[in-house]
């Protein structure tokens, strides 16, 4: 029988917020804080803005730490005012205004830490996730996670799972998301990744779905790649790194490719950087005098471009070309690349 979930208690999570905050400062001073004045306003102020946030809830649990929090804050109260005339004016008058500065506060603080969610997620690739995350963040989780999928062509979905905490601080942090590609012509081949998000130089949803496609991309300078060979203790990846000592020239492994695009400088830095991102493009090549539409993506790796014909079968530029010494170009290409496996380590290949 399957066990139902309690509702989750949220006037609870946040005393126990509060109790971790004393334990903290009871290792930081030596000096008892239990009749420590001080401390005692900012617990009585805590207690009384709890209070005031859930007077309304109709959860039974909550409803009743209510009661037991309402008998602790009288308690406190009179440890702080013991003239009863003063606990009376505070009551009426000094608490109540208190307590709407401190909702209005509360309320700002929530809002802008929402904004700062959509706009992180927005930026890694995430749209309109708001009302979930509304939802979640009322219901006063400590962390939880929003599950997102969508397909990137008629054969391949990618799954995500967004990780959301809530920081000491009381304020929500979207901690990492993690990426599953399936594909339903290769069912056994599923790939998974766990992205950290990072202030500002976070991977986006284009680039992990390229990651895990097998491409690289370019981060900072630095070229990436996932190792499938290889995977940490968590079952995450291992990330191959091609650092600007590596020697790749994206632009330089362009030049020798006779593409359309790069007759025109605008076209040609599109190109770029979308490669840079982990794309795989479109390009147009030209073959004695006549365009032939080829795909091409990059390969740090082996300091070149990959090209792909019209049924994404890799081919090499003879190929591609039709030149009639393909077998000895494809030779020589195989020898190239299997010295650099050989000396990657010390060319500045570096496995993470």
């Amino acid at each position: 029988m399957k066990n139902e979930q309690l509702p989750i208690n949220r006037v609870e999570m946040e005393l126990n917020q509060w109790r971790s905050r004393e334990e903290r400062f009871s290792k930081l001073f030596n000096f008892s804080l239990s009749n420590n004045r001080s401390l005692l306003k900012e617990k009585l102020h805590h207690y009384e803005r709890i209070g005031t946030k859930y007077k309304g809830s109709k959860n039974i649990e909550e409803r009743f730490a209510l009661q037991m929090l309402k008998q602790e804050k009288n308690k406190i109260l009179k440890q702080l005012y013991p003239n009863l005339l003063v606990r009376l004016i505070r009551k009426l008058i000094i608490a109540p205004l208190i307590d709407q500065i401190a909702v209005r506060k509360d309320a700002k603080k929530e809002e802008k830490n929402n904004q700062s969610l959509y706009y992180q997620m927005q930026r890694i690739g995430f749209r309109d996730l708001s009302n979930q995350i509304d939802q979640q963040i009322k219901e006063g989780h400590e962390q939880f996670t929003i599950p997102v999928s969508y397909y990137i062509n008629e054969k391949e979905r990618l799954d995500h799972e967004l990780s959301f905490v809530k920081d000491q601080s009381g304020q929500y942090q979207f901690e990492a998301y993690k990426t599953t590609l399936q594909n339903k012509s290769k069912p056994d081949e599923e790939r998974s990744q766990y992205f950290k998000v990072q202030q500002g130089n976070s991977i986006d949803t284009t680039q992990a779905y390229n990651l895990l496609a097998g491409r690289s991309i370019q981060k900072e300078k630095s070229w990436i790649q996932l190792d499938f060979n290889d995977k940490d203790a968590s079952g995450n990846h291992r990330i191959k790194e091609f650092h600007y000592g590596y020697g790749y020239d994206l632009e330089k492994a362009l030049q020798q490719l006779p593409l359309k695009e790069l007759s025109n400088k605008t076209q040609a830095a599109k190109l770029e950087d979308a490669l840079k991102q982990g794309n795989r493009l479109p390009v147009t090549l030209i073959k004695n005098g006549n365009e032939h539409r080829f795909y091409i993506e990059a390969n740090p790796q082996f300091k070149s471009v990959n090209i792909y014909d019209e049924h994404s079968r890799k081919i090499t530029l003879s190929t591609a070309l039709g030149n009639k010494t393909m077998e000895t170009v494809k030779q020589q290409q195989k020898t190239n690349e299997s010295q650099q496996v050989n000396h990657s380590t010390r060319n500045g290949m570096r496995v993470s």
